[in-house]
């Protein structure tokens, strides 16, 4: 008698859930890429300068680069954006990534390290010489 109450308690349960589950359909949320104005501004600019043939091969480069660094040397990477034809800052793009430098400490050599391995992991992924 005991097994019979304490199935009938689970069916009951089930029951239960079930009909006060919701029906309302599930939304996606949309996802979205904070790093997206950044990757347009550097795929352009890797098109403009010859880095890449076209827009399709930089876009390749930019997103396996996006992936494959944290923040930190993403924005230092997207400071070199930032130069002109001849490769020099002006003086404000200058102070801005010696500010960003100084004010979160960062180690210059493992983001180099870290943006060369990304760099190397484009150029296999993407089918694309870099240098």
């Amino acid at each position: 008698m005991t097994k019979l109450k304490t199935l009938l308690l689970l069916v009951l349960a089930g029951f239960i859930l079930v009909a006060c589950g919701s029906d309302e359909e599930a939304v996606e949320a949309e996802v979205v890429d904070p790093r997206a104005d950044d990757k347009a501004a550097f795929a352009a600019k890797a098109v403009e300068q010859g880095l890449v043939l076209n827009s399709s091969i930089a876009d390749c480069v930019v997103n396996v680069l996006s992936e494959n660094l944290d923040d930190d040397a993403w924005k230092l990477l997207i400071f070199f954006t930032k130069m002109d034809s001849d490769g020099n800052f002006s003086e404000e793009a200058f102070e801005e990534m010696a500010e960003f430098i100084l004010e979160n400490d960062i180690d210059e050599d493992a983001m180099d390290e870290a943006i060369e391995a990304a760099g190397a992991k484009a150029e296999a992924e993407c089918e694309v010489d870099l240098d």
